[in-house]
């Protein structure tokens, strides 16, 4: 019995290794040739696995015209060990502009050559 239970764990460990392993690997062209882009609000992708988030700066206005400004602020890149994140400032209540600054990449701030990102 227990060598039955061993010969079918055996066979499920090579079964899914086989199965892992046949996924064929990109190529350099391939990886050389994806394009930036913009999943969604906020992150910046380089390429597959390569996303970063966006940092911001920020005015307030306390009517619809933009005409009274009552604060603004920015954004800051924080990195905690393999984690890359936004820290947001704490901002009034109001009317917000959004503008993007640049993308908090593992090498510090970067503005891409193409930057033109959404707001």
């Amino acid at each position: 019995m227990l060598k039955n239970i061993l010969a079918a764990t055996a066979a499920g460990l090579v079964m899914a290794a086989s199965l892992g392993a046949a996924a064929p690997a990109p190529t350099a062209a391939a990886a050389a040739s994806v394009q930036q882009y913009y999943p969604g609000p906020g992150v910046y992708c380089f390429g597959p696995n390569q996303c970063f988030p966006i940092a911001y700066s920020y005015e307030v206005y306390s009517d619809a015209e933009h005409t009274n400004y009552i604060g603004g602020g920015y954004d800051t890149c924080v990195q905690s060990g393999s984690m890359i994140y936004v820290s947001s400032p704490n901002l009034p209540s109001g009317y917000e502009v959004k503008t993007p600054m640049y993308v908090c990449t593992e090498m510090g701030p970067f503005e891409p050559g193409d930057w033109n990102p959404p707001a």
